[in-house]
């Protein structure tokens, strides 16, 4: 479903992504692990769209997205739903029109259809009844589910998760965890989940891979991870202070 290809990326002088080669399965949920700062949201945001790669491609169901033009790559888009790591609502929209935002920009729908398709949405991420409430009026776990509702909202093929349980109490993260299960398992969907919580990804991910100077070095299914003799990957999925990775890398790190 998704094909990346010696994807390298520049920040002026710092080298984040140095060649990320990685295929995601049509249907299958891939979590990307590393440490905080190492470049995993950045190359979500290659999968999206939002950043364009130095050199490399994406390729998505058979699409190489960066060939598209601007209103090509926008209209695409709308085969993506993606969960922003602080849920990115509009503090002056309601929950309805956060939710049913992509339908009323993209789309000639009647106000009565959106709400009954945002009904249906939030009901899927047990938020039935909460349309007309402000983000200003939700919890943190709310908010998440909302951007939940919103990314399914166009009922896309791939759905991308940016760091979808940080900022929650281990029972709201549990929550995003079995949503995300539901939604592969009700929506068909592909999931890409970016995160360095470990609970969460041994929970969702079908298969495990992790980032880490800028490349791939590792993936596998949660088992194989727990038991690799990578030692990058063995200290990071054990969260010990002794081994391969220093401070110093996360100083020199995005």
């Amino acid at each position: 479903m998704i094909e990346i290809k010696g994807l390298h990326k520049w920040f002026g002088s710092n080298h984040v992504l140095r060649g990320v080669d990685l295929g995601i399965r049509d249907g299958e949920t891939l979590v990307i692990i590393g440490r905080s700062g190492c470049g995993k949201s950045v190359l979500l945001k290659h999968m999206m769209g939002i950043l364009e790669p130095d050199q490399g491609t994406v390729i998505i169901d058979g699409t190489d997205i960066f060939s598209l033009n601007f209103n090509e790559l926008d209209q695409f888009r709308l085969k993506l739903g993606m969960l922003f790591q602080g849920a990115a609502l509009f503090d002056s929209l309601t929950v309805c029109e956060n939710v049913g935002f992509s339908l009323y920009e993209h789309t000639n729908m009647l106000e009565a259809e959106i709400r009954e398709k945002v009904g249906v949405k939030l009901g899927l991420v047990g938020l039935s009844g909460k349309e007309d409430l402000m983000p200003s009026e939700l919890s943190g776990g709310m908010k998440k589910r909302v951007g939940l509702a919103r990314a399914i909202c166009n009922e896309p093929n791939i759905i991308l998760y940016d760091e979808p349980t940080t900022g929650l109490d281990p029972i709201n993260a549990d929550v995003i965890n079995d949503l995300i299960l539901h939604m592969q398992n009700q929506l068909k969907v592909t999931s890409v989940v970016v995160t360095h919580d470990m609970t969460s990804a041994y929970k969702v991910g079908d298969r495990i891979a992790m980032l880490y100077d800028g490349s791939i070095i590792g993936i596998g299914t949660p088992e194989e991870i727990k038991n690799t003799s990578n030692p990058v990957i063995r200290q990071f999925i054990t969260g010990s202070a002794h081994g391969p990775i220093t401070l110093q890398e996360e100083s020199n790190s995005v």
